[in-house]
């Protein structure tokens, strides 16, 4: 078994909107950021509660990033629930004006 149909739209939605995110903030921002922005992994049941009946299945998701969102790393239950996460990342983003420093 691998992942389901719906699991696998919605990590390639998560990583568009996490690509057009960042395309946004380095073209306006300042760049900072960490080497790992947008690094995405999905994790899977383990051997004890395949073991014990659940059956193979995504069991988690982490994104990490520095740019978006409250912490470094974001851990979600599900591919919906870090989609949903997302999906504010990238509006709030998208949203967002940079000022350009007026010293010169």
């Amino acid at each position: 078994m691998s992942i389901t149909e719906q699991e696998q739209q919605e990590l390639e939605q998560i990583w568009r909107l996490l690509d057009e995110a960042y395309h946004h903030y380095f073209e306006h921002s300042d760049g900072y950021c960490k080497s790992s922005e947008g690094h995405v992994s999905v994790n899977f049941n383990n051997f004890f509660e395949r073991r014990d009946g659940e059956s193979f299945g995504v069991k988690s998701v982490e994104i990490y990033s520095y740019v978006f969102g409250p912490n470094r790393s974001h851990f979600f239950k599900s591919t919906a629930e870090a989609l949903s996460a997302v999906k504010v990342w990238h509006a709030d983003e998208m949203a967002a004006t940079y000022e350009e420093d007026d010293d010169d």
